[in-house]
């Protein structure tokens, strides 16, 4: 019985969090919308939960260091997921354009598209910020229908190994996001 006691307090002491160094530090990233609504004909789109690619699920920030080579900062976290980032930077740059349903959508507000992004890289790398996404917008109604499907490459930007111009970059990347989709929407 005493075996069996300490062999639960020590699995216990494995649940504890993982020790961060006391430099750690932690960002977010940021939207710049602009200070409009959308006007009342606005393309109504519904935002699924954004997917990102299984390495960049965890706290620490990811930098590339080679084609297949990753490495994650010991002190550099984000400071929320980063799907919600992504997601709530994303919505805050559409809602300038286009009004924006979360997901679950709402069953008494139509919209007009759903717009899926998988994010297939957001990092540091030598040659500056990477960020690449696969947007998909689905027509809604009685007929959905894919109407776009597109890969998307944000113009990279320096970041000179500091996290912060990296949160920078990928925030200025997930708003030019946000310009391809609303110029991907079908013309009424």
């Amino acid at each position: 019985m005493l075996v069996f006691a300490a062999a639960a307090l020590l699995a216990g002491c494995s649940l504890l969090p993982e020790a961060r160094p006391e430099s750690a530090r932690h960002y977010v990233l940021e939207s710049k919308p602009a200070a409009s609504a959308p006007s009342a004909g606005a393309v109504k789109l519904g935002l699924r939960p954004i997917e990102v690619a299984t390495y960049l699920r965890g706290k620490a920030i990811a930098t590339r260091v080679a084609d297949n080579e990753v490495r994650y900062a010991h002190d550099a976290f984000w400071a929320e997921p980063l799907d919600a980032g992504i997601a709530r930077v994303l919505r805050e740059n559409l809602a300038a354009h286009a009004s924006v349903l979360p997901y679950p959508f709402p069953a008494q507000l139509p919209r007009d598209y759903d717009l899926t992004v998988r994010v297939l890289s957001a990092e540091g790398a030598a040659n500056g910020v990477r960020f690449v996404a696969v947007i998909e917008l689905l027509r809604v109604g009685e007929k959905p229908e894919l109407v776009v499907r597109r890969e998307f490459t944000a113009p990279a930007a320096a970041w000179r190994n500091d996290y912060g111009q990296l949160a920078r970059g990928l925030s200025d990347a997930v708003a030019a996001l946000a310009d391809e989709v609303l110029a991907s929407v079908p013309q009424k």
